[in-house]
């Protein structure tokens, strides 16, 4: 098997691998291994349930199994489930009470790799690192809530929870169709089809996956056109003929095949963008492709996503801030706080500000302190930027309406919080008068201005703050022809006049 190996070109592969944008695709070719039925033994099993549940007399049971299409057989079966309120054991239809060990074996291999995993199949045999000691308990919702016990990893099979972001979450299991956990989930019938490839939760996560990495399929050939349109359309391989595909099908092939197989290659590579590796079966049949892992394991080194990489999803996400990108970029940053500075330093558009207070990212409990430093020369204080704040700073000024006077809130809040917790960080102080100058002036009030003065007043120079509010705040106040704000540019002077006392340190 060693051959194999021979058709990844140009490593693109290991660099996938190294660089944590290896994605793992697994088919059903891959569950039959573990005993799980193909497309028809899974219809056929479920039309035997509504005949046994005495939905269907045996006649209607033949001819139901009789479609040609295995699919449409399960679309009728299940839409009748539903109809007559027939509870389908899609656990034991799915899993045998003890898998194969040639399979049990593959997904072990499989599980060693710890990429991002993307499934089409609804069974449970990616879901943990053993098939044997696999939890059949229900779990609700399926937003990566891991089974207990060692290997457990996050599954996700609901739509809602699909996200870019879940590329970066190295160990993770995307069931693309649902899973046999909560049965409404599974994409099924041709309507649950045009449904769920409509949502553009759905077709983000699949452009992000096939533009920005490599998908390796395992067991699957590619038969379903809405996977195949979603390869083609995000392919730069097909775009531009100086790129090398990226992604990677493995085919098995028999050697009285060989014609076929070229035929086979020259197409996905031609139309679809995608290399394929055969391997050949003669001697062992389908479970040869477990010789192709172990040839692999030493070869494809999985790692984690470095502050880099994962630098690079924000990029992506913050160059183009839909719905679906600006929620990927948060998820990320939940998930790893450290890229949080990255984070707010690289954004400068408004369309962001409510998913960021909705997050709390603007919580005052963020608020940096003064830090205290002791060294030869004495004490030194260092205050800390927020982020946030110079968030603020860059789109104060064009806001407008329901926003500015959240703005304002988040100002007041923030000054509140810091009096109550003597945080005096005159960089805090300093980034909230830049926000207040700018801000409309119809959402400041006259306690806005003796706000001002507890950022005037402290222990720290506050020259940077005065000048702030000096020449911009007050020449708009003054400027105005409404009387309330003259009456605010004469408090602002009185606070900007204000002496500090004798033994304040400046």
């Amino acid at each position: 098997m060693a051959q194999a190996l021979t058709y990844v070109p140009d490593q693109i592969l290991k660099d996938a691998a190294n660089h944590s944008e290896l994605v793992v695709f697994v088919g059903a070719g891959a569950s039959m291994l573990c005993g799980s039925p193909d497309w028809r033994g899974f219809a056929n099993q479920v039309v035997g349930a509504l005949e046994k549940g005495g939905v269907l007399s045996f006649l209607e049971a033949e001819q139901l199994r009789g479609f040609g299409d295995p699919r449409r057989t399960l679309s009728i079966a299940m839409a009748l489930a539903q109809e007559k309120d027939i509870a389908i054991d899609f656990d034991g239809i799915l899993h045998p009470a003890k898998p194969a060990a040639i399979g049990s074996e593959l997904y072990e291999l499989l599980s060693s790799l710890r990429p991002v995993f993307v499934t089409t199949n609804y069974d449970k045999w990616l879901d943990d690192s053993v098939p044997e000691e696999l939890s059949t308990e229900l779990k609700v919702g399926g937003e990566a809530e891991p089974a207990k016990g060692l290997g457990a990893r996050p599954k996700h099979y609901l739509p809602q929870h699909l996200s870019p972001a879940l590329l970066a979450e190295r160990g993770a299991v995307i069931h693309l169709h649902g899973s046999y956990m909560d049965p409404s989930s599974m994409v099924v019938s041709l309507k649950d089809y045009i449904k769920h490839y409509s949502d553009e939760r759905v077709l983000a996560f699949l452009r992000a996956m096939f533009k920005n990495h490599t998908v390796l399929f395992v067991g699957y050939g590619l038969a379903e056109l809405e996977i195949l349109e979603h390869i083609i359309r995000s392919n730069e391989s097909l775009r531009t003929a100086t790129t090398e595909p990226r992604h990677f099908l493995l085919y098995a092939h028999r050697s009285t095949e060989l014609v076929q197989k070229g035929f086979i290659e020259r197409f996905f590579h031609d139309q679809c963008g995608v290399s394929v590796i055969p391997y050949c079966i003669d001697a062992k049949g389908y479970p040869e492709i477990v010789e192709v892992f172990k040839a692999w394991k030493s070869e494809l080194d999985v790692r984690d996503p470095t502050t880099l990489d994962l630098q690079l999803h924000l990029d992506r996400y913050i160059a183009s801030p839909n719905t679906v990108n600006r929620d990927a970029a948060l998820r990320l940053v939940s998930s790893w706080p450290e890229l949080v500075s990255y984070f707010l330093n690289s954004l400068k558009d408004a369309v962001w500000f409510s998913d960021l207070d909705g997050a709390g990212l603007f919580n005052a409990k963020h608020s940096p302190s003064v830090r205290v430093v002791e060294n030869e020369r004495g004490t030194l204080y260092q205050a800390e930027g927020w982020p946030a704040l110079r968030y603020l700073e860059q789109i104060s000024a064009s806001a407008q309406g329901d926003q500015a006077a959240r703005i304002a809130g988040i100002v007041r809040s923030i000054s509140s919080d810091a009096q109550q917790r003597g945080l005096e960080n005159w960089r805090t102080w300093w980034s909230l008068a830049t926000v207040l100058s700018q801000l409309p002036l119809d959402v400041l009030t006259d306690a806005d201005i003796d706000m001002i003065r507890s950022w005037l007043k402290g222990r720290f120079e506050s020259n940077m703050v005065g000048q702030e509010l000096g020449e911009k705040l007050l020449p708009r106040l003054l400027d105005s022809a409404e009387p309330a704000n003259w009456h605010r540019a004469m408090l602002l002077v009185d606070a900007l006049s204000m002496v500090r006392s004798t033994g304040e340190s400046s």
